[in-house]
Parts: C-alpha cells; structure tokens; sequence
C-alpha cells in the first residue's frame, strides 16, 4: 500500500469511526426521550432509534471495507456488543 492509500485509508477510518461515535450519541439521545411525557416526542425517539438502525449497519459495512483496505478484515459478528437498557424513573423537573 502507498503512502497516499494509507492515508485515504486513514481517513475514512477516522471519518467512519467520527460517524459511529455520532450515531452512538444519537441514539443514546433518543432512548433518553423515550422517558418524556410528551406521546409525539416518544414517537419520535422511536423513530429516531430505527433510523440510527440501518445507519449503523451501514456504518458495519464500512468498517469492513476500511478492514479489508488495511489488510485487516474484521470476523464477522467481532463487533457486537450486548446491551441491556432499562426503564429510567422521568427526571423530577422540580429543583
């Protein structure tokens, strides 16, 4: 691989890995607004959930792509992580 290769490579791992943490971010926003009173906001959260769904499956793919630039392709399934979420009490919003 080049320099110049090694570099694109580079970049759009950093690029990819920006874009992760971005949708990891969102969607821990949405599973927070999940707890609000208001119906239409929860409609939106969940909503919201699913877009960042097929966002991060996307994102999988070029995570194995980057892999497969850098000579460094990923076992598939390598990253799934299991997460247990559980119902929050809503926030008093009285202080």
């Amino acid at each position: 691989m080049t320099a110049k290769e090694a570099q694109l490579t580079e970049l759009l791992s950093l690029s990819t890995r920006t874009l992760t943490h971005l949708t990891a971010a969102i969607t821990a926003m949405s599973f927070e607004l999940l707890n609000a009173q208001d119906s239409g906001v929860r409609t939106t959260a969940h909503k919201m959930i699913e877009r960042m769904l097929a966002i991060s499956s996307e994102l999988d793919q070029q995570w194995e792509l980057i892999g497969g630039l850098a000579g460094t392709p990923s076992e598939p399934g390598s990253g799934l992580e299991q997460v247990v979420l559980q119902s929050l009490e809503p926030l008093n919003e009285e202080r």
